[in-house]
């Protein structure tokens, strides 16, 4: 008898071990595959040639640069491959696909004087900025429509992150790209003040965000729950992925216990979701944003001494990037079309922290300056900001412009590169979430 109980036993605890060992090797798939792959250059490159770099080029590369944008629609930065059929976003990415494959013919001129602009610029930085805005000016470009219509005037309008039906409110944050939505109906008005302190469990569910919205009547309009309003209706709305993977069932469960909990508190009924869909929609977000999960890298090598930390800190506080808060790497913001401030690329030196580390001992050869594709604005053509930026550091400090594996960055580099990156761009727009966009700030962040 006592046998078999030691044999009960032990199968009990077997069984336990194999379940916690199966779990545990799901989670680590998981975060292997969010990781942020590195986008190289030498990827399906043609021959390579040296770069082309002199005064002679610059005002022909120039004239090709300007007459190409004047033939096209406002320029968008690279983007890669083709949208996977998605909930919800499946029409949209066929038909901007389809646009992407129109305009390949017709912008592979203004790529490659693109990539031919970026191979001069070491030359044409000693120009000063008076000299380059003159030049601009006085670029030849084709003669405007005869009768000019009023409706290109406006800047365009951004790609629609949510289908919202005629006469509803936008929601405020949350959004059905990339958010799971419980709409909350209340039997009556309910202040902020009263619903504020009972959302003390809906601020995330295990690694995902948890949004709260109300909706207010006299301004017709979702905001998040703020005291001294009065709300109608509620929202909660939890994020189906991030850089930490997708929405699973026990964060699923979390949410959803959490949001019955509100509803019995408020007097409300909750439209809850089904747990199946919902996490398969979650994976199948996450297998996008990784396939999309960028990060480029140019490398700037010293020909000669090694820099010391110091030197590097004193070049980039110049330049004006700003030491982030762990000190491990200066940050070039740019202002984006609302005036916001956003990081646009790092600049990293080893494994330097410049808080922590003795600048004046420590020292290096190599100055990465990254790219995180999918969180720059694309409208401030990061890529091109990149090379031109490291150009600059190149000449100044006695270096050269390599890629990941040290070879020297060539015209057939850039090209390969920003047709690489006009991929990717399009991919993301035709999913609604443009690089640098609100939407794709939250779905790759961690």
């Amino acid at each position: 008898m006592k046998l078999n109980m030691d044999l009960q036993t032990a199968l009990i605890v077997a069984g336990l071990v194999f379940v916690v060992l199966v779990f545990g090797y799901n989670q680590w798939q998981i975060r292997k595959a969010r990781r942020p792959r590195e986008l190289r250059p030498e990827d399906d490159l043609p021959p390579m040639r040296e770069p082309v770099v002199g005064q002679s080029t610059a005002p022909e590369t120039a004239a090709r640069l300007h007459e190409a944008a004047a033939e096209q629609p406002p320029r968008r930065e690279p983007t890669l491959a083709q949208a996977p059929a998605g909930t919800g976003a499946a029409v949209a990415g066929n038909n901007h696909v389809a646009a992407a494959a129109a305009a390949a013919a017709s912008s592979a001129d203004a790529d490659e004087a693109v990539a031919e602009e970026v191979a001069v610029g070491a030359a044409a930085s000693r120009a000063s900025e008076d000299e380059a805005d003159a030049a601009i000016a006085v670029a030849p470009a084709p003669a405007p429509a005869p009768t000019p219509a009023p409706a290109p005037e406006p800047a365009p309008a951004p790609a629609p992150v949510a289908a919202v039906p005629d006469g509803q409110p936008a929601p405020a944050i949350v959004d059905p790209l990339i958010d799971c939505i419980v709409p909350l109906h209340l039997e009556r008005k309910a202040s902020g003040d009263r619903i504020l302190p009972l959302t003390g469990r809906l601020r995330r569910a295990g690694t995902k965000p948890v949004h709260i919205e109300g909706l207010r009547a006299e301004a017709n309009a979702w905001e998040p729950v703020t005291a001294g309003h009065q709300y109608e209706d509620l929202q909660v709305g939890v994020q189906l992925a991030n850089r930490g993977g997708p929405l699973n069932a026990l964060e699923f469960s979390e949410f959803v216990t959490a949001v019955e909990s509100l509803a019995e508190s408020l007097d409300a009924s909750a439209d809850l979701p089904d747990m199946g869909e919902t996490v398969a929609n979650a994976r199948e977000l996450d297998a996008f944003a990784a396939a999309c999960d960028v990060q480029l890298g140019v490398n700037v090598i010293s020909d000669g001494a090694p820099w010391s930390a110091a030197y590097v800190q004193n070049v980039a506080t110049q330049d004006g990037l700003v030491l982030s808060r762990d000190g491990t790497r200066f940050i070039r913001y740019q202002a984006n079309a609302e005036g916001v401030q956003r990081p646009l690329f790092t600049l990293q030196f080893g494994d330097t922290n410049f808080l922590r580390d003795d600048l004046t001992v420590k020292s290096g050869r190599q100055i990465t300056l990254l790219l995180d594709v999918p969180v720059a604005d694309q409208a401030a053509r990061p890529f091109k900001t990149v090379c031109e930026y490291g150009h600059t550091l190149a000449q100044r400090m006695g270096a050269q412009l390599v890629d990941d594996n040290m070879r020297p960055l060539t015209e057939a580099s850039f090209v390969a590169i920003f047709n690489q990156l006009e991929a990717l761009y399009q991919k993301l727009e035709a999913r609604g979430m443009p690089a640098g966009s609100p939407v794709a700030l939250r779905l790759f962040s961690n």
